[in-house]
């Protein structure tokens, strides 16, 4: 029988308290009872299945303390759902970076202040101007995506990652889509598995919380009756900031916007801002151009017929390049051409194989 060592239970606990699961599952899923978990009695085999569930480093169970997860309010639409095991993963991989981008030196994130009282509207126009960007048009989702983040990321120096926060298979609207933490370095994640479109939408929605100098774990419900006045505000911001009042005007001249014709000419306007048709369909609500319960209908036609794609070929330097956010490869690089980190050091923090590594540090 292995000897068993002795660990500090409250350790043990907090671990626990921040990976998202209950006791019961951990124990379960670790094949320890319940009484060595709580009393922090292990052997070497138990404390490596421990870490495998709990997806923390064996060094992690020898800790003094564990530092908790801050404190972020939650906007999700059935906050009496626990939030999934996949969210906070993700929370303890924005707060672990942005401590290394810390330690690394990086400058703070830079959160523009705007006149008090301004409206979504007028505070997102207000912020493209601060941004000195045009209304991308006829691009392809992704492609504004990306130039957006490094926007956003070279004015504001924001840590913007993508990161898989539900498990694989589940798709319910209500389910955590994006969060951002709002703090010296603030960060925003995205949800790994969504569209471009999605994303970029979730991902004005999160930079409006930090403009607000607040932080939030979201399900974006393209609705208009929120339960929280700061999702409409931040859905509203978002959708000016992607399709100005001003521009769409224009576009509508092209478009009867009548009878069955509505969401195909939403399909249309959706290609020229890549944004997806849910974010046309309030924006022609905010314009006044549908009626709350037309909106609400074509809501509902358009939820009940769109087909959602699954899996499909998949760029894995992509997806490890955003696991790790151009400011923190960024910062990475330059710190490793000045000689002040060695390439295990580089390697270790970014987390990917040797060849991902040397193409994001040698490009």
């Amino acid at each position: 029988m292995s000897e068993e060592i002795n660990l500090k239970p409250e350790v043990i606990i907090a671990l626990i308290e921040t990976s998202g699961f209950e006791k019961e599952e951990v124990a379960k899923k670790a094949r320890i009872s319940l009484k060595s978990l709580e009393a922090g009695k292990l052997t070497v085999a138990q404390i490596k299945r421990l870490a495998q569930v709990l997806k923390r480093p064996v060094a992690a169970f020898f800790s003094d303390e564990i530092t908790p997860l801050p404190a972020t309010p939650d906007y999700r639409l059935n906050r009496e759902k626990r939030i999934n095991p996949e969210v906070y993963l993700a929370q303890r991989k924005l707060i672990y970076l942005r401590e290394k981008l810390k330690e690394l030196g990086a400058e703070n994130t830079v959160i523009p202040s705007f006149e008090p009282g301004l409206s979504p509207f007028q505070q997102a126009n207000a912020f493209r101007d601060y941004l000195k960007v045009d209304v991308l048009k006829n691009q392809k989702p992704g492609d504004i995506l990306k130039h957006y983040k490094k926007v956003l990321e070279d004015r504001l120096n924001l840590l913007i990652i993508e990161y898989p926060l539900k498990p694989e298979g589940l798709e319910a609207t209500d389910d955590v889509r994006a969060f951002s933490i709002y703090s010296e370095i603030s960060g925003v994640v995205l949800n790994e598995t969504d569209n471009p479109s999605v994303k970029l939408f979730s991902l004005f929605h999160e930079v409006c919380h930090l403009l607000r100098r607040t932080s939030g774990i979201c399900s974006l419900e393209y609705g208009v009756e929120e339960r929280y006045e700061e999702e409409t505000f931040c859905n509203q911001f978002a959708a000016e900031f992607l399709v100005p009042s001003s521009d769409l005007r224009e576009e509508l001249k092209n478009y009867t916007l009548a009878g069955e014709t509505i969401l195909e000419d939403a399909g249309h306007l959706s290609k020229i801002y890549g944004v997806s048709k849910q974010v046309i369909l309030l924006r022609l609500l905010y314009l006044g151009v549908l009626s709350r319960e037309k909106y609400y209908s074509l809501k509902q036609e358009l939820e009940s017929t769109e087909i959602k794609k699954q899996g499909g070929y998949r760029n894995w330097e992509e997806v490890f390049k955003n696991r790790t956010g151009n400011l923190t490869i960024r910062t990475v690089r330059r710190k490793l051409q000045e000689n002040r980190l060695s390439f295990y050091e580089a390697l270790t923090i970014l987390d990917v194989k040797t060849n991902y590594a040397e193409k994001f540090l040698y490009e």
